[in-house]
């Protein structure tokens, strides 16, 4: 799950100097993919584990990111 959650924000919000724009693009729809076909359950699972790690990492803005991130990929809205 933790590689799943930084390879997701790194995508999210990496520059073009950091990864290609097209490989990125690619990447983030397929990692999306996967999270949209998570259970109710699993999602929940995720966004619990995303904000402990959140809530254990050293650096506030980081910590923010990271749940302002999961949260929002993982609305229903």
């Amino acid at each position: 799950m933790r590689a799943l959650l930084h390879a997701s924000l790194f995508f999210a919000t990496c520059s073009e100097e950091q990864c290609d724009l097209d490989t990125a693009v690619k990447q983030l729809e397929g990692l999306g993919a996967e999270l949209e076909g998570l259970t109710v359950a699993e999602k929940a699972e995720f966004q619990a584990f995303a904000h402990r790690e959140a809530a254990a990492h050293p650096v506030p803005a980081v910590a923010r990111e990271v749940r302002e991130f999961v949260d929002a990929l993982l609305s229903e809205d």
